[in-house]
């Protein structure tokens, strides 16, 4: 009898370990003259509809070996058991040495004043080969592909936002904040942000923005404020004017000296969103429950105070599972290649830019029209306006609003905004000039 609960005993062990999700370890893709590494995390088993894809990507200095030892990203390989995610953990470049397998590693990010992080590495086409790579051999949801990353590896998040909109998601990066300097292009559609802070920190991602690390030298670069790169992307996604939804978490641990909010700014042009944490007192550290870090080590090192009062990992992923490519990038309507921006300046203008990448015609049309009067032309050919950019005057009333319509294509897509800049919604068919006004009514 004893012999038999022994065996059953170790039968259920292995069943338990067999249950969780498995590390492929040291792969290796060639990219761009370089062997580039990544570690891969396979979950237990695969959602209807294929397998969200995410990239963690580790901090400067750091590397995908030791990365999610520690911190809220420790708990990413419990919820991809949970949620059924293909987790994809790459290896940055050593600035110094240029070698892509060692454990010194920095993100080639948009960073254009940081010459000692510098590593002239194609990081982005690495990601973008990455999804190819997790497609030819995975049952992944394009549609699904995420990214996120603490400080650098949060700064890599933004570029990849900037530069692979048509294929992510989403992003959810962690103390991190856009570069001053930037040498990135602005994102050609848009792209749902979580952004989470701590507003003690002052010195490796400063709260209110400046020198990374070396206030002296300056030499690791410089970013804009945490508020500031929170306005870019409200700006950047046109979602709802007004103060957003306002959440204040439970001070679960009143003895880490910090706090937790969020702020969540819906209902951006083809449904993107933004989520703003901010930690207060919080430091250069992820917020987390159950994966805390020593104060004093923290102390030690300058990286300031962590918020045990919610789980950063969950909180991204609770964000992150809503969003969907063909919602918010990639399902701009037919014919229409870009974004159309708008956001006002002074009393009496607006300031029009087109991020467009005039492939699909040859010319763009700008209109401005109203519901009941008509349509105006702005621009015979938006691709035509130095810098694709246009400051107007304010048009006539709530009513207000522009079309981009390719010059040469009668029965492809178009769009539109009110004077406000927030997004109308499309009819069925073209809206725009030849067809009559009403036909862009819903």
């Amino acid at each position: 009898m004893s012999r038999h609960v022994v065996v059953v005993a170790i039968m259920v062990f292995a069943m338990g370990l067999a249950s969780g999700g498995v590390w492929r370890e040291e792969q290796t893709l060639e990219h761009d003259g370089l062997t580039r590494y990544f570690r891969v995390y396979v979950p237990d088993f695969e959602p209807p509809g294929g397998m969200p894809l995410l990239f963690v990507l580790h901090g400067g200095g750091g590397d995908m070996r030791s990365f999610l030892d520690n911190g809220t990203h420790a708990e990413w390989p419990e919820i991809a058991d949970e949620e059924g995610i293909l987790l994809i953990v790459p290896n940055g470049v050593d600035p110094l040495t240029g070698d892509p397998s060692t454990n010194d590693q920095n993100w080639n990010d948009c960073r254009a004043d940081a010459p000692r992080v510098e590593t002239g590495a194609d990081d982005v086409g690495f990601i973008s080969a990455l999804i190819d790579w997790a497609a030819a051999r995975y049952a992944i949801d394009l549609d699904r592909v995420y990214a996120t990353g603490s400080s650098n590896g949060g700064l890599m998040s933004y570029r990849l936002a900037f530069e692979l909109s048509d294929r992510i998601a989403a992003i959810a990066p962690f103390i991190a904040n856009l570069a001053a300097v930037s040498e990135c292009p602005s994102p050609r559609h848009p792209i749902s942000v979580f952004i989470c802070n701590g507003d003690g920190e002052q010195t490796y991602m400063p709260w209110a923005g400046g020198c990374v690390v070396d206030k002296e030298t300056c030499e690791r670069g410089s970013v804009i404020s945490a508020e500031a790169t929170r306005e870019y992307w409200i700006a950047h996604n046109l979602t709802e004017p007004g103060p957003g939804e306002f959440t204040a978490y439970p001070d679960l641990d009143p003895f880490d000296d910090t706090t937790a909010e969020s702020t969540l700014y819906s209902r951006g042009y083809e449904g993107a969103e933004v989520i703003f944490y901010r930690i207060r007192n919080g430091g250069h550290v992820t917020p987390s429950i159950d994966h805390r870090r020593s104060r004093l080590a923290l102390q030690l090192l300058g990286l300031g105070l962590q918020n045990h009062d919610i789980e950063g990992s969950r909180q991204a992923w609770a964000f992150l599972a809503r969003q969907r490519l063909t919602g918010t990038g990639s399902g701009t309507n037919p014919g229409v290649s870009g974004l159309l921006r708008l956001r006002r300046e002074g009393a009496n203008e607006l300031r029009l830019e087109w991020a467009g990448d005039c492939g699909g015609a040859s010319a763009y049309g700008i209109y401005r029209g109203d519901l009941r009067s008509g349509y105006e032309s702005l621009a015979a050919d938006a691709c035509g306006l130095s810098a694709r950019q246009a400051t107007l005057p304010l048009g006539p009333g709530e009513a207000d609003f522009f079309l981009v319509v390719p010059a040469t294509a009668e029965g492809e897509g178009s769009y539109g905004f009110d004077s406000a800049g927030a997004p109308r919604d499309t009819a069925g068919e073209p809206c725009g000039p030849p067809l009559p006004p009403d036909s862009c009514a819903r």
